[in-house]
């Protein structure tokens, strides 16, 4: 890991305004680990920069002569239609130069709605090992946002979509289901952090494997239609983790886990 890209996910990534979860940045830093041993080749991408939290550690992950490119609204926030984020090329820049810098970045601003997989490629000059998506968050641009993603990933890449189980986006996951509803060349591996990670099926095991590697706990599902691992990342309240142990299973019901169970209640912190 270079200095800046250390420097980044100790602390730097918590000084720029956004949203990305301590784990996001594990599962990241793995699967690009999984690329570099493989060796996928790429560049990165965003859909949706904010002001760039999320697209420095892409950038930061990047090797000499791949690119980053950044889609955003930036100044045409009349057509921010759904209210997310909002992108600010200027903070964007600010952030770029305190913590990675700026060489090989190629800004689109505009609607990503009129931007194809095609058109990326053409813009970075190749395809992509990293596409992430969360820009417009209505179930057509995340559908149309997937399937620039799609076309424009290089064998091994990974789409990354934002906000699938973020109870204030449900038309994230409508869009999503809707794409998946007829047979595409990739498909989910991992979902954690706020995140659901896409590849292509021939890398979807070594993908998985630095997942759980990575990761506290975790559990596999069916996920639209592929295996995945459910990676949990924040350590459970410890009600939680007693609630799980078979022994409290079968104390729960006597008098003295009742007793032990309102006691509990009495001294936890009241919620709002």
């Amino acid at each position: 890991m270079n200095r800046s890209l250390e420097r980044y996910v100790k602390s730097g990534y918590r000084r720029v305004e956004g949203w990305l979860l301590p784990g996001a940045v594990q599962m990241i830093i793995a699967c690009a680990g999984v690329q570099t041993a493989r060796g996928v080749k790429g560049h990165v991408a965003e859909i949706g920069v904010h002001h760039g939290k999320f697209f420095i550690l892409l950038y930061l992950l990047k090797a000499a002569g791949e690119k980053a490119v950044a889609v955003d609204l930036f100044g045409e926030q009349e057509k921010n239609i759904d209210g997310s984020g909002e992108g600010n090329l200027a903070k964007l820049n600010e952030n770029l130069q305190k913590h990675a810098g700026n060489n090989d970045v190629i800004i689109c601003a505009g609607d990503s709605a009129k931007i194809t997989g095609n058109s990326l490629i053409e813009a970075a000059g190749g395809k992509f090992r990293f596409v992430s998506i969360d820009g417009g968050h209505t179930a057509a641009i995340t559908a149309h946002d997937l399937a620039t993603a799609e076309t424009a990933l290089a064998p091994g890449g990974i789409v990354i979509l934002d906000d699938y189980f973020n109870e204030m986006w449900p038309e994230v996951s409508v869009g999503t289901t809707n794409y998946f509803s007829a047979p595409r060349g990739i498909a989910p591996f991992a979902i954690g952090a706020n995140k659901v990670l896409f590849c292509h099926s021939d890398y979807a095991h070594a993908y998985s494997e630095a997942v759980k590697l990575n990761c506290p706990a975790y559990v596999e599902r069916n996920f639209l239609g592929a295996r995945v691992v459910c990676a949990e990342f924040a350590k459970p309240a410890l009600a939680v983790r007693i609630g799980r142990q078979g022994w409290w299973k079968l104390l729960r019901e006597t008098p003295p886990g009742r007793m032990l169970r309102a006691l509990y209640k009495l001294v936890s912190p009241r919620l709002p």
